[in-house]
């Protein structure tokens, strides 16, 4: 679940609390094919995993990191073995530190199994191979509460998306009405038990941790197991437990690779062809460069800034527009930068027109038919009849004469036929 500690936005910049000091990351130690990870680090899996016999593969205790006298932290990757190898699913949750870094800092990454409750510091310096690979266990369930920021955390520092995962969130709004209902409101309102408040503002790098952090980062996990009995049961009972594991599949997706984040700048759509591929150089410098650096990338150049200099098509644009120490420490490269966009022989193709007005109004009916859906069947109407999702209908029809592939089996079952009708009359 997101950290209740100093969260960044999407740019990086802290939304709360003083900046905190950066902090050593783990290597990577895995990766998930076909798409490019975050890590920040170079490859180097270990080639074999040391045994978790009560010991580790040198005859050494495990080694663990006691606290001020509250459960201590793993950190010897036999001791990340052992907490992850009893059978059965897996809670999971992390905890990390994000303010002026392109990556998340890892804190902890705390684990709920049938064995007990296991807190692993992030910072500790192992491999991380055990917890990697039993994320990329097709056979073992890991449950999780609103796993955004999670999955960053698990892209970047050990380089992989977890598979055959569930979010508890996600699966309550499958039975209930409800959307985006958090971790305590879920676990009182299944299993009765209300959670301690504690502070939202929390520095997780600080060693030792506080009894209070200590208590609140088990919480955050020894209660999913039991949650997700009672949410799946109901979710087996509504015939609706294959809805929730293909919804999963649409949110484990990677970022896209930096030469696609062009298209999700804000007036991109209005640019022509060169300044489309003006603007995608800038943006692809700017965002391995924010990497590189270990920046948030509005630290190094914002969106409007590079939008108003690949709008600019001249040979030798000026560049008083931007800020005055882009300009002394980027000044070269981006004139270099928007020379090569601007000569692209293949410069990208406009991005789709925004909506007409009637095919708004098609969105609109679309937008209705999914809400009442959503209501008849007593679940969240966020589910099937977000705005974005209908508009992104609307556009995939337009362009492909079908349905977007992430409508998927069970939306086809409850509206595809429906959809299908009202979109085959589409005005322009």
């Amino acid at each position: 679940m997101p950290c209740r500690g100093v969260v960044s936005s999407p740019e990086g910049s802290a939304s709360e609390g003083k900046p905190l000091p950066h902090a050593r990351r783990g290597g990577r130690v895995g990766s998930s094919a076909g798409a490019e990870p975050l890590s920040p680090t170079a490859e180097g899996a270990p080639s074999a995993l040391p045994q978790a016999e009560g010991s580790s593969s040198e005859g050494r205790p495990l080694a663990l990191a006691q606290a001020e006298g509250s459960s201590p932290l793993l950190v010897d990757d036999a001791a990340i073995e052992a907490a992850v190898a009893a059978e059965g699913p897996l809670g999971l949750d992390t905890e990390f530190m994000r303010t002026d870094t392109f990556f998340p800092v890892p804190a902890l990454y705390q684990i709920a199994s049938v064995s007990g409750t296991f807190l692993v510091d992030g910072q500790a310096d192992v491999s991380f191979a055990a917890l990697a690979q039993v994320m990329t266990d097709p056979t073992r369930l890991k449950i999780m509460h609103s796993l955004s920021e999670d999955l960053e955390v698990l892209d970047c520092h050990l380089g992989v998306l977890p598979q055959h995962v569930i979010d508890t969130q996600l699966a309550h709004a499958f039975v209930t009405p409800e959307y985006g209902v958090g971790y305590a409101a879920l676990v009182e309102r299944h299993l009765g038990i209300v959670l301690a408040k504690h502070s939202t503002r929390s520095n997780w790098l600080r060693r030792p941790l506080s009894p209070e952090q200590l208590s609140y980062a088990r919480e955050d996990v020894e209660y999913l197991l039991p949650l997700w009995e009672r949410i799946g049961a109901e979710l087996e009972s509504l015939g609706r437990l294959d809805w929730a594991m293909e919804e999963m599949a649409r949110l484990l997706v990677r970022r896209p690779p930096p030469e696609e984040h062009y298209r999700g700048v804000s007036g991109a759509r209005r640019l022509s062809r060169r300044q489309l591929a003006i603007l995608r150089g800038l943006i692809t410098w700017r965002e391995r460069e924010a990497r590189r650096r270990d920046m948030p990338r509005a630290h190094l150049a914002r969106d409007d800034a590079l939008l108003g200099l690949a709008l600019n098509e001249a040979p030798s644009p000026s560049l008083d527009a931007l800020p005055k120490g882009l300009r002394r420490r980027y000044g070269k490269v981006l004139l270099q930068t928007h020379a090569k966009g601007r000569d692209d022989p293949r410069p990208p193709p406009r991005l789709p027109e925004p909506l007409s007005r009637r095919q708004g109004e098609l969105a609109a009916v679309l937008r209705n038919l999914a809400k009442a859906c959503s209501e008849r069947l007593g679940m969240a109407p966020e589910l099937l009849a977000r705005r974005r999702d209908m508009e992104a209908c609307v556009l995939h029809w337009r362009e492909h004469g079908d349905l977007p592939p992430w409508f998927g089996a069970w939306r086809e079952s409850l509206l595809g036929d429906e959809f299908r009708r009202r979109l085959g009359g589409m005005p322009t």
